[in-house]
């Protein structure tokens, strides 16, 4: 079974479903096929799993029946321990804070944790500003060096006062960094985008 971090209880046994009849059949399942072992009551309800699956990036679709492509990551090396770096000081969820390099120490999680993704590091997260999305106080932020993101994305960003954790979003053209709580106020100028969040490891 690949255990993610941040699935909700039916994607998860969609996902392990998908990559079980691929490792026994040499072939992705159909969504009748998927209804049928997940015991989802309609195929409209498979198809929002797979659309989560797909948003978090965890699976492809193809307009064809069999169409769903999973990284052969998940595959092949969904156990594989890797070690990738810990930041030298917390990510925020709520201020900003300056983030400086990476510490010494390292950290070991599974690959299928990083999504496949090797060139990856890790944050702790302080604050309560993203309570809304289920990223807490204490969590480990897994994120991917990158300096855009699609309206919707969780980012590390660099502000004025340093980095935080936020939501990127686009509103009538303009790029802004959204909490998810209504004690703080969103981030409308002076950010750049360091890198996309991945996968959050519970505390």
């Amino acid at each position: 079974m690949v255990n993610l971090k941040g699935l909700t209880e039916k994607q998860q046994k969609v996902l392990d479903i998908i990559i079980s009849y691929i490792k026994t059949q040499g072939l992705p399942p159909t969504i009748r096929e998927i209804k049928k072992l997940s015991e989802i009551n309609s195929l409209r309800g498979v198809v929002l799993q797979l659309e989560a699956l797909e948003k978090e990036g965890l699976i492809q679709r193809k307009s064809t029946a069999r169409g769903i492509i999973v990284p052969s990551s998940l595959l092949i090396e969904s156990n594989k321990k890797i070690s990738i770096p810990l930041m030298a000081c917390s990510i925020p969820a709520g201020h900003a804070t300056d983030i400086n390099d990476y510490s010494d120490e390292q950290i070991k999680v599974n690959l299928s944790q990083t999504k496949g993704l090797k060139n990856v590091f890790a944050v702790k997260v302080c604050g309560d500003s993203m309570i809304g999305e289920n990223i807490n106080d204490g969590d480990t932020a897994i994120i991917f060096p990158q300096l855009v993101a699609n309206d919707g994305e969780i980012v590390a960003a660099k502000t004025e006062n340093g980095v935080t954790l936020k939501k990127y979003r686009i509103v009538e053209g303009r790029s802004m960094l959204l909490p998810a709580n209504l004690k703080y106020e969103p981030i409308t100028k002076g950010f750049k985008i360091q890198g996309k969040l991945i996968n959050i490891l519970k505390k």
